[in-house]
């Protein structure tokens, strides 16, 4: 397939939204991953707006119920690195609130933590599409367990300014290219490596902007 075919071939109006809803959602969520990569506060807000468009266009117009599980599971999230950014960027006693890396023995205990919540999670949806009838025996089960997991642990991770949040969304992104591009779903694809580009954006922004030691290490 060649790029003139290619282009030709996504549904440009799937990609961006065919409603006003759908395009502020996704200015929404664009704008929000520039703003965080600069460690711009707006960018909690921004995503708690997307994902609120969200859940909304996923129940009420497109019926998908467990997409709008997912997004609404998003919303706490977006307040929680909302309130944490807000509080440790305001507290007048407090150091610096700057990107860190963790220490090693916590990098090989989160390695340790993601595999295990990977596993659970594709046995937990497996078992369920086995024994609930309404749902669907699962599609790239451990590729979809994968983003999953991580975008979750990713979120809380860039909450804290952990640098390893972008090593999350970078595999995110990259697994997601492939997930959707084998699906037959070019757009959501071409939407995945865009974001894989403002993911080490981010990442290169937050590594110019890190704490140079690691004489405090705040609790994950």
């Amino acid at each position: 397939m060649n790029d003139t075919s290619l282009l030709q071939h996504i549904d440009w109006q799937l990609l961006i939204g065919n409603t006003p809803l759908a395009i502020l959602a996704t200015i929404c969520a664009v704008a929000g991953v520039i703003c965080i990569a600069r460690q711009n506060i707006l960018g909690w807000p921004l995503g708690l707006i997307w994902a609120c468009i969200s859940v909304y266009l996923a129940f009420f117009q497109w019926q998908l119920v467990s997409e709008a599980v997912m997004y609404a599971s998003g919303i706490p999230i977006q307040i929680y690195c909302w309130v944490v950014w807000h509080r440790r960027g305001t507290r007048p006693d407090a150091k610096p609130f700057l990107p860190t890396w963790m220490p090693r023995h916590k990098q090989a205990l989160l390695l340790l933590a993601v595999i295990a919540s990977i596993l659970l999670w594709g046995l937990g949806i497996a078992r369920l599409a086995h024994h609930v009838s309404w749902i669907p025996t699962p599609a790239l089960l451990w590729r979809d367990s994968t983003t999953t997991v991580l975008n979750y642990y990713a979120q809380f991770l860039q909450a804290r300014k952990r640098m390893e949040n972008w090593l999350g969304w970078i595999v995110v992104n990259l697994v997601s290219i492939h997930i959707y591009w084998i699906s037959n779903a070019p757009e959501y694809a071409i939407q995945y490596a865009f974001f894989l580009v403002l993911g080490l954006y981010g990442w290169y922004q937050w590594h110019t902007h890190r704490q140079p030691t690691q004489a405090s290490d705040p609790a994950l």
